[in-house]
């Protein structure tokens, strides 16, 4: 169960998230955060030492979430294809859950913050992905290439479904099958 101050933490997150998922950065003022949810603009410093901490702070967290539920899905399939499958299936099918947290994500890679944020969010994601390639590679299973120029096989198609699913593009799941083996023909030997 969630503090009073966690709780309220959370609600300022995920108000700063939808703002900015809806309407952008420049919507997200801290006037607009708290009147979402239901406070006053001051209460918002009793949690955060400023917007772009409480905005940063929202990415980190969006970052960890995606992380965790990627990370259950891989560990738990069997084999190299499963556990990309699992990686690529399981980074979709969260964000396909919740487009707000999709949407602020794109937003906020795009941002001057993301710079600010450093990408320590982002390394984790990268990480997992990064050892699935060096477990593939140490099999001979996947391309001797470098993880950048792999992860631009990877990410690029989820991410453009994601997009087109906002826009109520709806996936067929033969489709979304198809986007994994495609990206995975991308990768393997």
């Amino acid at each position: 169960m969630l503090t009073p101050a966690a709780n309220t933490r959370e609600k300022l997150m995920r108000a700063a998230m939808d703002i900015v998922a809806a309407d952008g950065f420049p919507a997200a003022t801290t006037a607009s955060i708290a009147e979402r949810v239901g406070m006053a603009e001051g209460t918002l410093y009793r949690h955060f030492k400023s917007k772009d901490d409480l905005l940063i702070e929202t990415y980190r967290r969006l970052k960890a979430e995606v992380f965790e539920a990627i990370q259950a899905r891989t560990q738990a399939a069997a084999g190299l294809q499963g556990r990309f499958r699992a990686l690529w299936l399981g980074m979709y099918a969260t964000y396909a859950a919740d487009m707000q947290a999709f949407a602020f994500g794109q937003r906020f890679g795009e941002s001057a913050l993301s710079k600010t944020e450093g990408g320590t969010a982002h390394e984790r994601l990268m990480g997992h992905v990064k050892q699935l390639i060096g477990d593939g590679q140490a099999e001979g299973l996947i391309k001797p290439a470098p993880a950048e120029i792999l992860s631009a096989f990877f990410f690029p198609p989820l991410v453009s479904m994601l997009k087109q699913g906002a826009q109520g593009r709806e996936w067929s799941q033969a489709e979304i099958e198809l986007a994994i083996d495609s990206a995975w023909a991308s990768w393997s030997v």
